[in-house]
């Protein structure tokens, strides 16, 4: 379980650290774009836990929500959770 906590911090510090060396100042609208995709994906991955939570059918979505709440958790959040850090640390302070 350390490992896997390790991994994730590694992927969260890896992404935000790509996130503020790749963000040019130039092209901000761009930064807000991809901050607010990870965002929704986020939301996407937080509701998808309750929307699994009381449901045990088969369905197309339901099969859908669990690979992305595999993929997520196995490293999607992490990687969302550092571009948004590292994309709104570029967008305030880099001119």
């Amino acid at each position: 379980m350390r490992f896997g906590i390790f991994v994730w911090i590694v992927l969260v510090v890896a992404a935000a650290a790509s996130a503020w060396f790749a963000m040019q100042p130039s092209r901000r609208g761009p930064a807000w774009f991809w901050t607010a995709v990870c965002a929704i994906l986020l939301v996407a991955f937080a509701a998808s836990f309750v929307m699994l939570g009381g449901t045990a059918d088969k369905t197309f979505l339901s099969l859908a929500l669990y690979f992305l709440n595999w993929g997520m958790a196995a490293g999607g959040a992490a990687i969302c959770a550092g571009v948004i850090v590292g994309l709104s640390a570029a967008l305030a302070f880099k001119r």
